[in-house]
């Protein structure tokens, strides 16, 4: 049986017609494919660029805050040890204070300096 049959309005006259008309689909179709496959390769194109940058960027971040962080570290150790060494000077100093060692148990308690080494 012919694909035009009796109830078909095309004839056998319009088959070539019919070839060329499915063959313009078929080719729109590959256009439009072509078209949506080069668009959607740009746009993955985009977004890896993107995300390199954004990788990128989160590096350098990274690097200036472990060199913060390195130089906070230093300052950090360089008060502990200018803590100490005034730790050590006051420690070598209360024997010799006359402030100190005049003061009685309720003066010490309170932190009031007693009124004769106010003046000093």
């Amino acid at each position: 049986m012919s694909l035009f049959n009796a109830t078909s309005n095309f004839t056998r006259n319009d088959a070539p017609a019919l070839r060329l008309f499915r063959k313009s689909e078929s080719s729109d179709d590959d256009e439009k494919r072509l078209k949506r496959r080069e668009k959607n390769r740009v746009a993955a194109q985009r977004s890896r660029k993107k995300q390199t940058q954004r990788a990128d960027e989160l590096h350098e971040e990274y690097e200036c805050l472990e060199q913060e962080n390195s130089l906070l570290r230093k300052e950090v150790q360089l008060l502990i040890e200018e803590q100490q060494c005034l730790t050590d000077a006051l420690k070598a100093h209360e024997p010799l204070c006359p402030v100190v060692n005049c003061m009685t148990p309720t003066t010490r308690s309170t932190g009031t300096v007693p009124p004769e080494f106010m003046s000093r």
